[in-house]
């Protein structure tokens, strides 16, 4: 038994939720139990973290059932193909505290439903039927499906403030690549970047899960996102990392203005191209590397390419194809 109980603190779950999930196999025992005891007075906290997980665990008890229908849909179904990154983000409800699950799963079936689009330049207000509002950044798709059962939406490219009615029956999923998060009532930015995507928290509570066959397993790992926190992930790839969101400088956008910290130029661009009607284009890969600290006012195309200009070493020069050409100063 000492042996058993040395392999199992040499290989124990290093988190509150890893030690829930072990302790819900069917397969867990008396050593199991000792080794949770061992880590549990290793740290004052870790009794604190360990009842924090399982209050967290038992609000999402009322998704399992959602999870359970989806998942059987999914395995009865083709994967569809990828064709691009894509960004999710949202929260769930368990009475009156709002909480999401974001699940690694396959992309979700796209229903059929309304796609809504901001043109170039434009942020875009929409008010969806079930009386949800999203706000759409400029060059920013989402396609949204409304059913009795349900409502489904899909952030097809750039970024999307979510602020969703509250109705238990009839979650909200949005879903990006291969996450998805349920939600029956809060708010929300997402955004797709260069890197991956990212989900910031303004109210609510979000649980963001990794995949796995059953509902239960998909939620036993859940890592808890609260007011002021954020998700970043890249979609395809396994790891959702937990950071302090910066919201002003998240739905920045929405006052119009674009706020950059330390960000790569290429970044900076690709966030500019959507209230641009020109393409930018970096002639030197290095240039793109440049680490940019900036806000940008939107004030029209003409007036973000003359402050883009004037505070760093760069020069845009037309070209024949309309497109703009970023080059190094002289």
């Amino acid at each position: 038994m000492l042996q058993r109980l040395n392999i199992l603190l040499a290989a124990r779950p290093r988190t509150a939720e890893a030690w829930l999930a072990r302790m819900a196999r069917p397969d867990a025992g008396a050593h199991d139990q000792a080794a949770l005891t061992a880590w549990l007075r290793a740290d004052p906290d870790h009794l604190r973290q360990y009842e924090q997980a399982k209050a967290d665990q038992a609000a999402l008890e009322p998704l399992r059932s959602v999870f359970a229908d989806d998942l059987a849909t999914l395995r009865r179904s083709p994967r569809p193909s990828m064709t691009r990154r894509t960004l999710l983000a949202p929260g769930l409800a368990a009475s009156a505290v709002a909480i999401a699950a974001v699940v690694v799963l396959p992309s979700m079936l796209k229903d059929q439903g309304r796609l809504y689009e901001a043109a170039s330049g434009r942020i875009t207000d929409i008010a969806l039927e079930d009386g949800s509002r999203m706000t759409l950044d400029a060059g920013s798709a989402v396609r949204v499906a409304l059913r009795d059962d349900a409502r489904r939406a899909t952030l097809e490219r750039g970024a999307a403030y979510f602020e969703v009615a509250h109705n238990a029956a009839r979650p909200f999923q949005v879903a990006v690549g291969d996450r998805r998060v349920i939600v029956t009532g809060t708010k929300f930015v997402t955004a797709l970047t260069e890197d991956g995507a990212e989900v910031s928290l303004l109210q609510g509570r979000v649980a963001v899960g990794s995949r796995d066959a059953t509902a239960r397993d998909a939620l036993a790992n859940a890592l808890i996102l609260s007011p002021g926190e954020r998700a970043d992930f890249t979609p395809g790839k396994p790891g959702i990392r937990k950071t302090t969101a910066d919201v002003d400088t998240a739905t920045a956008w929405r006052k119009r203005r674009l706020v950059f910290q330390d960000a790569p130029l290429s970044v900076v661009l690709a966030a500019v191209a959507r209230y641009s009607d020109h393409p930018l284009v970096l002639t030197d890969p290095a240039l793109g590397r440049m680490r940019v600290t900036m806000v940008l006012p939107l004030e029209g195309e003409d007036a973000i390419e003359d402050r883009l200009t004037a505070l760093l070493p760069i020069r845009m020069t037309p070209s024949p194809d309309g497109a703009r050409r970023i080059v190094r100063a002289d």
